[in-house]
């Protein structure tokens, strides 16, 4: 098993992205086997660097938990893509690379000479894969954007929440997440393309059009209704329980086993709750039953107890319940990676699995780690070249 190849191993990718959404991106093609060379600011490095979480709370440009986790199965050179040298270099490494990722404000690299148009002269099999807050595109082209303004503008907040309460924000960054996956799938899916007809591509990835598509059940009823769908009561609500929260779902073929899991067979005919619709339209009376009851039991017992009676009933998971979680464990989910700034610490592992093929995954390189091997290795600079170009601040 541990001699199968994986899937892109002859990719080189070429990322001049930061933050969450391009890295993400690659960060998958690197675990995949791609050669994913990171291009940083010089000094600074990748934005990811300095957002915290830091290891034992100290902020350092090697110890971010975001960046680490982002970079893994990566090269790091730093490159000032400011500087004219800095791009001509790029151009060369654009010559190289089979995908491109970026993510600077629409425009930017046309400016700069390193848009679509200029490097699909040098590279005409370049896959060239844009992440953006709106598209590259239509009147919001150049607006600025955030997570929170994706989930926004995409519709998401609109459905997420209580009728009679604000919109709900979500925690962390899904939008980018999201974002990210679809980059990978595109630039994917473009690199088919390219080995099939030796063609690149622009492909373009916008948060907002992620977004849309991802709470499509909303957009569907107003084109089909002409309704807004908007923030209605939730038919699987959560409830505070011994120690955490516990979300119940009352299906109707799972009725009468409910009734009696909470002790209350006699609700299996009263006709306030005798089908969906009549509990749909008691719900204030059944959720006080319901939550009177779970507020004394502990959320895992709960929720395996229901489980095991085909409820589907889930439990809101702390970050220490995901990394004691049996299914987790049985998967091999979480992995630990050795980091010279860090030594080894436990990450999330590939939200995929690919029949028998294993991951490999290999710590976030440092800043500008690989110069010298990319710089003199790969396109022939001395090192005293080097030491010229970090001086007028090329690298």
């Amino acid at each position: 098993m541990a001699d199968l190849p994986r899937p892109l191993t002859d990719l080189k990718v070429l990322d001049l992205s930061e933050g969450v959404a391009g890295p993400f991106c690659t960060k998958l093609m690197g675990a995949m086997g791609a050669d994913v060379l990171k291009v940083e600011r010089p000094g600074q490095g990748d934005i990811a660097r300095s957002m915290p979480p830091f290891f034992h709370d100290a902020p350092h440009p090697e110890g971010s938990g975001l960046f680490l986790y982002l970079n893994t199965n990566k090269r790091s050179i730093t490159l000032n893509l400011e500087e004219p040298a800095g791009r001509a270099i790029c151009r060369r490494l654009a010559a190289w690379a089979d995908v491109l990722i970026e993510d600077f404000r629409p425009g930017a690299m046309d400016t700069w000479g390193l848009g679509y148009a200029d490097l699909e002269q040098i590279n005409p099999r370049l896959v060239y894969t844009s992440i953006s807050d709106f598209g590259q595109t239509g009147p919001y082209r150049d607006y600025e954007g955030s997570d929170i303004v994706g989930l926004a503008l995409g519709g998401l907040l609109y459905i997420t929440g209580e009728s009679d309460k604000p919109p709900l924000r979500m925690g962390g960054q899904p939008a980018q997440y999201f974002t990210g996956l679809s980059a990978f799938t595109g630039a994917l899916i473009a690199v088919h393309y390219q080995e099939a007809t030796g063609q690149g591509q622009q492909v373009d990835a916008a948060m907002m059009d992620g977004i849309a598509v991802a709470q499509m059940y909303s957009a569907l009823t107003y084109a089909y209704k002409k309704e807004n769908r908007g923030r209605i009561q939730d038919f699987a609500p959560m409830f505070r329980a011994r120690d955490g929260f516990v979300g119940v779902m009352y299906r109707q073929q799972n009725w009468e086993d409910f009734c009696h899991l909470i002790g209350r067979p006699e609700l299996v005919e009263d006709p306030r709750f005798h089908d969906t619709t009549a509990r749909r339209a008691n719900m204030q009376e059944l959720n006080a039953i319901v939550g009177e009851w779970i507020k004394d039991q502990p959320k895992a017992e709960l929720y395996h107890t229901a489980q095991a009676m085909r409820m589907p009933f889930g439990y809101i998971c702390s970050a220490a319940d995901l990394l004691e979680s049996p299914q987790y464990q049985a998967r091999g989910y979480f992995i630990q990676v050795d980091h010279p700034a860090t030594g080894p610490l436990t990450y999330p592992g590939m939200p995929l699995r690919m029949g028998e093929i294993p991951w490999d995954i290999t710590r976030a390189p440092l800043l500008g780690e690989h110069n010298e091997a990319v710089y003199c290795g790969q396109l022939g600079y001395s090192k005293e070249d080097l030491g010229r170009l970090r001086g007028v601040g090329v690298i």
